[in-house]
């Protein structure tokens, strides 16, 4: 009986009595590339590195099906081609179920290794495993050349004996041979053994998936130039996932919306759900189906939820073959017992199940709700009480865990939910009132009047505390964006909320409470109910409400000068924002308003500029009037030095006041604003603007000292120096209340340079001495540096009789911007070294025996510093020195 032999395509066996096998030519070659193809030159060059060297590797390219596994190995397999011609033998086999058999396998390997070169022996039909790896030995040592063997499909051989046969090849692999292998999931090979070697490079699914840039990049060539927003979508949806994007390309090929095909792109595309059928589901076993059906509903899967959706005690164990089938079910972070299901296999898998089995669809959803529930993760479980349509559920949790959703950051997301339901569950008081405060929370004023207006409307009074309590709180809240927010408040205070016994709504009633007092100018009540909520909030882990808390009492802190409540306060909401991932939202807007401030009165102009623009661009377009004033504020403080037009920035922030006119603003946010803006209106020469600013704000500062201050200013400015002194007498002799701490450092101050005016040096360094005083323990600088050059002036004469307060004269002084007197000759750096030992009462032949030169050397060098500063005496020379920043 005559053997059968494999034969080389192209060539004439050896052997020409025997009966020759042809392997297809098409099977021994890349596919050829689609036109738009994208050559990812950082993957193709992981393979270049991945099959460098002469050691026998192995390189492993480990994806789900639709990853682009062949498609890459295609480019690469072409690009060494051209760029190593002759240099290496380049060998591609595309395996299908038929190489399970040995004969196959084999010619297959043989004729991928002879082709275009000199064929070899013939291997005969019979041959043992151990023949077919002598004659794959052999063929590789007549190439006498570096071998590439790229074997792809691998998946496809799942017959002991072909897994035998790998196994062999793998083990006994010749030096200068690398094999570089494509499946759809690990068949049993060698692996491990070849990993502990050091043999084996892997190439897995998340490094195959399309990164952001290739994605852009992919979509480019279709001429879709996708806006950020929508190329996040996009990177949403498929998580770079190659058939993903093919498909999606496919679907925005006929489109005339590109955005809106975006949106629309799910699973249930009809190309794309073939795909996932032919490809993805339908290979699985029976059960397999039916239990990814069942846990569609389900984006983020545990083993307990899993089994509590199938009913299955192995569910675990289904989701972990699946992981390593790879099914597009993962374990994000490789975390063991959880599991992730790929958004557009999932959209996939729960179309089908809504239209297979819609009462199934309903059930699940409500066994994931009661799961989640079960958890504590009550927003979950809303979410699947929506998806379940059961509206008594429904209002069940809306009642029970709606005000914790909100009071955890998930406001937003809750008030897109109660937007979709129905509108006779959305008519029922106890959801109306949680969704006008979920709206609220994403700033949706249209849509929290509205629900609100049913409360108001209807002809059904609110028959519980509870929800006379909840309705007070919602219209305070309300009205803290405008409104009658001093009515709604008093009647809120009048309700038992903030000690009704329900936790949450307790804490949103003494939050909500403590916010609307301190914008209508109660800071003790503010205080007071503030620390209350947020001692609350902190034990129940309501964390958005500790961060309201924690930024409005860093606000009260700041206006009174406490830098360490505003140090403890800032620090903690820091924190809290950054462990939830708040720091760009308008969650801390007023948070950076604060810290901009605070960088603002310490002379921090960097700082200050950085809070601002962070403060202003994450400002929501409803926002508390005092938090815009605040904030607009803060922005023409800092801008104003570095502006073109600095007239321009007045002008803005007068068009913020008037704006915010007939709104009601606390008495303390007047003082802390109308100094600034008066002061830049007389920079920019509008006094009269500079008296608007005096005569807008008498009827609620005419009683405290910041409105005494802002008259002092304007006789400044008239050249009446005698009323200003006598309007800021009642201000520093503490005769009048003041609302925030800076206005009596400023007012002394003032006190300072009229006095030095007048001749009264004396009572001009006294008074400089008080404000030292007060502004030490604050470390407040810009009263000093808004002063001007007169204060600075006081401050070089004054240096060495302030006492206690010295150190931090020196500080004010080194911030203050010198004036730059006379021109003077540079003095070199022995004259400079010199300087700085002039104010102390060493003698000259002291600081000759530190300075180890001559006492002569010391008088020429002292001679030099007198003749350029344009003095004669030591002291002359420190206050000159000093004067001209020096010292």
């Amino acid at each position: 009986m005559r053997r059968p032999m494999t034969r080389v395509e192209g060539t004439a066996p050896e052997t020409h009595d025997e009966e020759a096998v042809v392997v297809p030519a098409p099977k021994l070659a890349p596919p050829p590339p689609a036109a738009d193809v994208l050559e990812r030159d950082r993957l193709l060059d992981v393979l270049d590195q991945a099959t460098s060297g002469e050691i026998p590797s192995v390189t492993l390219l480990n994806a789900p099906a639709g990853s682009g596994k062949t498609v890459l190995l295609g480019s690469w397999f072409r690009r060494r081609a051209r760029h190593h011609p002759g240099g290496e033998h380049l060998a591609w086999v595309s395996l299908d179920a038929n190489d399970n058999k040995v004969f196959s396998w084999w010619s297959s390997i043989l004729q991928a290794v002879y082709r275009g070169a000199i064929p070899g022996p013939a291997l005969a039909r019979d041959a043992s495993a151990h023949e077919g790896v002598g004659a794959f030995v052999d063929a590789c040592a007549r190439l006498r050349r570096p071998v590439i063997l790229v074997l792809d499909n691998a998946h496809e051989l799942t017959e002991p004996d072909a897994v035998k046969n790998v196994n062999l090849l793998l083990r006994y692999l010749p030096s200068g041979v690398r094999v570089v292998i494509a499946t759809r999931f690990p068949p049993p090979l060698i692996l491990p053994q070849i990993r502990l070697e050091g043999r084996l490079r892997e190439i897995t699914a998340h490094q195959l998936n399309f990164t952001e840039e290739e994605t852009g990049q992919l979509l480019a060539r279709k001429n879709l130039a996708l806006s950020k927003a929508d190329l996040d979508r996009v990177m949403e949806r498929t998580e770079g996932w190659a058939a993903g994007l093919r498909f999606l390309t496919l679907a925005l090929d006929s489109a005339p919306d590109a955005r809106g095909a975006i949106r629309a792109f799910t699973g249930d595309d009809r190309l794309l759900a073939e795909y996932l059928s032919g490809e993805i589901v339908g290979p699985q076993p029976t059960y397999v189906r039916e239990f990814l059906l069942s846990v569609s509903v389900c984006p983020d899967l545990t083993d307990g939820l899993a089994t509590r959706l199938t009913g299955q005690e192995h569910a675990g164990q289904i989701l972990y073959t699946l992981t390593r089938t790879n099914a597009l079910i993962t374990q994000p972070g490789r975390e063991e017992g959880r599991y992730r299901c790929h958004p557009l296999l999932r959209e996939y898998l729960r179309a089908e199940l809504s239209r297979r089995h819609p009462r199934a669809y309903r059930r699940l959803h409500r066994s994931a709700a009661e799961w989640f529930t079960d958890s504590g993760d009550v927003l979950t479980a809303f979410e699947h009480s929506v998806a379940a349509q059961d509206e008594e559920l429904i209002t069940r949790y809306v009642q029970r865990f709606g005000l914790r959703i909100v009071l955890k950051g998930h406001g937003p997301r809750l008030h897109r939910l109660l937007g979709a339901l129905p509108e006779h569950l959305l008519a029922r008081p106890q959801v109306a009132l949680v969704a006008a405060i979920a709206s609220l929370d994403d700033h949706d004023l249209v849509a929290a009047d509205r629900y609100l207006g049913r409360i108001d409307t209807s002809a059904q009074p609110l028959r519980s505390g509870r929800l006379r309590a909840l309705n007070a709180v919602a219209v305070v809240y309300r009205a803290r964006y405008g409104g009658q927010l001093e009515e709604a408040l008093a009647e809120l205070r009048a309700t038992s909320a903030g000690d009704t016994g329900d936790t949450d709504l307790d804490l949103l009633a003494l939050a909500t409470r403590g916010t609307a007092a301190l914008w209508l100018g109660d800071i003790p009540g503010a205080t007071e109910d503030l620390e209350r909520a947020l001692r609350m909030a902190t034990l129940e882990r309501r964390d958005a409400i500790s961060l309201q808390c924690e930024i409005h009492l860093a606000g009260i802190a700041c206006v009174q000068g406490d830098l360490a409540e505003l140090a403890v306060h800032t620090g903690a909401a820091l924190e809290l924002a950054r462990s939830h991932g708040w720091t760009e939202t308008s969650r801390t807007a007023f948070l950076y308003t604060v810290l901009g401030l605070a960088a603002y009165q310490r002379l921090d102009q960097e700082s200050a500029r950085r809070f601002s623009a962070l403060a202003s661009r994450l400002l929501p377009a409803v926002v508390d009037p005092a938090v815009e004033l605040l904030t607009a504020t803060l922005s023409a403080a800092v801008e104003f030095g570095l502006a073109a037009d600095p007239h321009a920035v007045v002008e803005t922030l007068r068009g913020h006041r008037k704006r915010l006119a007939g709104e009601p603003v606390a008495p303390w946010l007047l003082a802390c604003t109308a100094p600034i803006e008066q002061r830049l209106a007389l920079r920019v020469g509008e006094p009269t603007w500079a008296m608007d600013v005096m005569e807008r704000h008498r009827h609620l500062l005419a009683p405290y000292a910041e409105h005494a201050l802002l008259s002092t200013l304007v006789h400044l400015h008239r050249g009446r120096p005698g009323a200003a002194r006598r309007r800021l007498r009642p201000v520093i002799e503490r005769q009048t209340r003041t609302l925030v701490a800076h206005t009596l450092i400023e007012s002394w101050l003032l006190e300072a340079v009229l006095a030095d005016q007048a001749g009264e040096q004396n009572r001009a360094h006294t008074a400089l001495g008080h404000a030292l005083d007060l502004a030490a323990p604050l470390q407040a600088l810009r009263p000093f540096h808004d002063a001007g050059q007169d204060i600075r002036e006081l401050l070089v004469r004054g240096a060495g009789r302030f006492g206690r307060t010295e150190e931090f004269a020196s500080a004010v002084l080194q911030a203050l911007p010198a004036h730059p007197g006379a021109p003077v000759d540079p003095l070199t750096s022995r004259e400079l070294e010199l300087l700085t030992e002039l104010p102390s009462m060493r003698t000259a032949e002291q600081i000759a025996d530190s300075l180890y030169v001559s006492v002569n050397t010391v008088k020429t060098h002292l001679r030099g510093i007198y003749r350029k500063l344009g003095v004669n005496h030591r002291r002359d020379a420190v206050v000159a020195a000093r004067r001209r920043g020096l010292l």
